[in-house]
């Protein structure tokens, strides 16, 4: 492990490391250390034309409904973008397959996004390939873009499990988005496809949705987990081995959204309304360093669907899965700056 340096502590007292190497091809990532994406030193700039081509293909994918919108009003002047917005359109006809494309996640576009935001991760402690988790995250910000950037990094991260993922239903009705996030593992998140990819592996849900988007503040955290029982109910009739919490710091501040009175009309419409802005008040994401801290696994009681305690024991997961998700952000907010950042769990 070359470049490496102490850096903070983790769970139990154990120090976190910061670690530059770039991981080999099946090498499982050390626990507890804090690892640069690709080799990227934290203090390294990226190449000007390189970052700007990053932040252009970025602002296309976050913000391609606001560029949609207007190129379908255009549409009505422009020959081309009628063109354009047909092609667009007539991609919904095609199959979204495949689940998981492995080589279009190693694309050197995403290493760029990597460095854009100079990506690093830690695991607190190592996962075994033979079981299976439900990974939830947090937080889904504005536009859950460390997420998805997490994406083309699973099997990286954990070269020896599949690890797939759900997304909200809407996303698949949109042309682009739709292959994009189903390329990078994602299917639509109803609890038939939940348990279905839980056959196949392991799946990360990104729990606080639409409502999330609107709870942006200077001053702290705030994450929706609270009476959101999902995916721990999902987790104990499958009866997977543990639950384990990733959160992703600098996410929050990297686009803002809004206007935020429309939250309550947006998650009656189970969609989302309004538009992101970000760098100089545009859908470009700011540069801020993004750290994904995968926590230890919460193990899933195997408690049978018509047992009397069946929802008491959802209800026990869940508190354990806030408890937990809390604890591992007091752990690792100093070692991104944040100590003086509270997290709010609502």
């Amino acid at each position: 492990m070359a470049g490496g340096k102490q850096n903070g502590t983790a769970a139990a007292g154990a120090p976190v490391r910061t670690s530059y190497l770039t991981l080999k091809a099946g090498e499982d990532p050390p626990p507890n250390v804090r690892i640069y994406s690709d080799g990227i030193k934290p203090d390294a700039p990226q190449n000007l034309l390189v970052k700007i081509l990053a932040g252009i293909t970025m602002s296309i994918y976050v913000g391609f409904m606001n560029y949609f919108m207007l190129m379908v009003i255009a549409s009505y002047w422009s020959r081309i973008c009628r063109y354009i917005v047909l092609a667009l359109l007539g991609t919904l006809a095609l199959p979204c397959k495949p689940v998981l494309w492995p080589a279009f996640n190693k694309l050197w576009i995403f290493k760029t996004w990597r460095h854009y935001f100079h990506y690093s991760f830690l695991i607190e402690e190592p996962l075994d390939p033979n079981k299976r988790y439900v990974f939830v995250e947090f937080p889904h910000g504005a536009f859950p873009i460390a997420p998805i950037v997490a994406g083309t990094l699973m099997q990286t991260l954990f070269p020896h499990m599949m690890i797939y993922s759900v997304a909200a239903t809407v996303v698949f009705y949109i042309p682009f988005w739709r292959h994009f996030i189903t390329w990078i593992g994602s299917v639509p998140a109803t609890p038939g496809n939940f348990k279905r990819l839980l056959k196949k592996g392991s799946v990360a849900v990104v729990v606080g949705g639409i409502a999330e988007m609107y709870m942006g503040n200077k001053k702290k955290e705030r994450i929706k987990l609270v009476g959101r029982r999902g995916f721990a109910r999902i987790a104990m009739e499958e009866q997977v081995d543990g639950i384990v919490c990733v959160y992703y710091f600098g996410q929050s501040q990297v686009l803002d959204f809004g206007p935020s009175w429309l939250a309550d009309f947006s998650r009656r419409m189970r969609t989302s309304f309004g538009y992101l802005t970000g760098w100089m008040g545009l859908p470009v994401p700011r540069p801020i360093p993004i750290y994904m801290v995968n926590g230890k696994p919460i193990p899933v009681p195997k408690v049978p669907r018509d047992s009397p305690d069946f929802d008491k024991e959802v209800d026990k997961l869940l508190e354990a899965t806030i408890t937990e998700l809390g604890e591992m952000y007091n752990r690792h907010r100093g070692e991104y700056g944040w100590a003086d950042r509270p997290l709010s769990i609502e």
